[in-house]
């Protein structure tokens, strides 16, 4: 289990990563605010 966690991790720092190099951070940018937004709803 940790060490499917750990490639998960590792495989969304690396997409986070080519995000930035190739489109200046929009999608991961859009999809932190996405994730802000569904934990909000939650809250309430």
């Amino acid at each position: 289990m940790i060490k499917g966690m750990a490639i998960a991790a590792l495989v969304l720092a690396a997409a986070s990563l080519a995000d930035q190099q190739l489109s200046y951070g929009r999608y991961t940018d859009a999809a932190l605010a996405l994730l802000r937004e569904i934990e909000r709803s939650f809250r309430r």
